[in-house]
């Protein structure tokens, strides 16, 4: 019988975070921040104007053919 190896356990979030140079955490910071910011906007952005949020649901799911 295959004895199933243990891998060592990796060190969480926060524990990397930890280890980061204070330059990368302000990188990461910053960018965690502007990502907050820009979602909302994308999706307010896409979803306001018919038309574009059409095309964009156009190119993941394609109308079915109307059999008359």
């Amino acid at each position: 019988m295959v004895e199933s190896q243990h891998r060592p356990k990796s060190p969480g979030f926060y524990q990397r975070y930890k280890t980061l140079p204070t330059s990368k955490k302000v990188i990461l910071i910053v960018f965690i921040i502007w990502l907050a910011q820009a979602i909302p906007k994308w999706t307010a952005a896409i979803t306001a104007d018919g038309e574009l949020s059409a095309k964009i649901m156009r190119i993941f799911v394609t109308p079915l053919e109307h059999k008359e």
